[in-house]
């Protein structure tokens, strides 16, 4: 499926499909291909022509997202024909992220007498300094949570990594984190795409976010409501026919075809069933072929069957060039075998980074076996919550053998579990 330029900004090539054969001259080939020369273009020329591309509609601040008006002269789907790239495939994306940091205060409640007396040391001129002392004092109360603590990973194109943990591990917050939606600056660490910096004016224009909760308007048929998504979203210069080929493209990428004429439904309205929601709340944020898909726990809420349907579409869509990065509460047995990666948090630390291949080994090593024909993940997320009721101590054993266990296979070149 070929990337498309979101209002004149390029998007890299996926494999071909009909869309592709309809119209070559819009993505002939992804900024990151290679050009005659051999040589791959990095993210700083992918970047740089973002920019480029801006900076043409004189919006000012070179921000991708100062779209132009419908009457832009620049407001055209840029034929990637004119970067001079051969028709080579480029390297395969890698996100990958170092010592991810992110801490919020978590200031202490004061009781009324404290705060009452705070108040009368700052408002009477005798008290002004004693008032600042107690200021002072206050804010010795304020304490800083930590809600990630160093989290390291990569995931790959073509891949699906899934992050896992109890509530309150720190799931949905390193999500959040690699998406970026985040309060700048709060969150320390790297985040690098191909081994470069991943600025948030990139990160924007070739990622989504598919978040646990949807909004759609329960009239409309499967089929409508992606088309509404592709005019919102397509480049205004690419023709009927093929934003309609596109959404076409999309019902068969997400298993929807036999639901395509039906309406989403609501409480009063018998429509599409919970699994079918969920994959069409995952085409509207995809509809313009992203690289990178956050989903925040794309399976909740869903039975079994459903989920697996879920996880097996986010597996396709991988294959097709993405990369896939979700969290996830519970796995089942059938859906860990459509996982790739998998990144268990604890409070905020990384407990294993590996495949799923390797938490048995992992286990075995640390001391804790886990028993044949068990749900690997299952056991996994048990022993983690057993650690965390133990006392103080809880995790700490896990997450040094998890740093031994990286740096040793980090040393060996590889393996199972990193």
């Amino acid at each position: 499926m070929a990337r498309i330029i979101v209002e004149k900004l390029p998007f890299h090539r996926r494999s071909s499909s009909p869309m592709d054969q309809e119209d070559n001259a819009i993505a002939r080939n992804g900024l990151l291909g290679r050009p005659d020369d051999g040589a791959t273009r990095t993210l700083a020329e992918l970047l740089k022509r973002v920019g480029d591309t801006t900076h043409q509609d004189g919006d000012g601040d070179g921000s991708p997202l100062g779209w132009p008006q419908p009457s832009s002269p620049h407001n055209h789907v840029l034929e990637l024909e004119d970067l001079s790239l051969g028709v080579g495939r480029s390297p395969p994306f890698v996100l990958s992220f170092s010592n991810l940091t992110y801490s919020v205060k978590n200031p202490k409640k004061m009781s009324f007498f404290g705060r009452r007396r705070n108040r009368l040391a700052t408002s009477s001129p005798e008290g002004a300094s004693a008032g600042s002392a107690g200021a002072e004092d206050v804010s010795r109360y304020a304490k800083t949570k930590t809600l990630l603590n160093s989290i390291s990973g990569e995931a790959k194109e073509g891949e699906i990594m899934a992050v896992l943990g109890a509530s309150g591990s720190g799931k949905s917050t390193l999500i959040d984190a690699l998406a970026n939606r985040m309060v700048k600056g709060r969150v320390k660490g790297s985040i690098t795409l191909n081994g470069e910096i991943l600025e948030s004016r990139l990160l924007k224009v070739i990622s989504a976010y598919v978040m646990q909760d949807d909004l759609l308007f329960p009239m409309l048929t499967v089929e409508e409501t992606l088309m509404y998504s592709a005019e919102f979203r397509l480049p205004r210069a690419l023709s009927k026919s093929k934003k309609k080929s596109r959404v076409q493209a999309l019902i068969d990428q997400l298993g929807l075809r036999a639901a395509a004429k039906t309406v989403i439904g609501d409480e009063g309205h018998r429509g599409v069933s919970g699994g079918e929601r969920r994959r069409v709340s995952i085409g509207i944020d995809i509809i313009h072929d992203p690289i990178i898909l956050f989903l925040d726990e794309p399976t909740s809420g869903l039975d079994s069957t459903s989920a697996f349907m879920v996880v097996k579409v986010l597996k396709r869509i991988a294959q097709s060039g993405s990369i896939v990065v979700m969290s996830v509460h519970q796995p089942s047995y059938r859906l860990v075998g459509l996982l790739d990666r998998l990144l268990f948090l604890s409070r905020g630390r990384t407990v294993y980074s590996g495949t799923p291949e390797g938490l048995p080994h992992f286990f075995a090593e640390f001391g804790h076996p886990i028993p044949e024909n068990e749900n690997r993940c299952e056991f996994a997320l048990d022993f983690i919550r057993d650690l965390e009721g133990s006392g103080p101590g809880g995790t700490k054993a896990l997450v040094e053998f998890n740093r031994s266990w990286q740096a040793m296979k980090h040393t060996s070149g590889g393996g199972g579990g990193g």
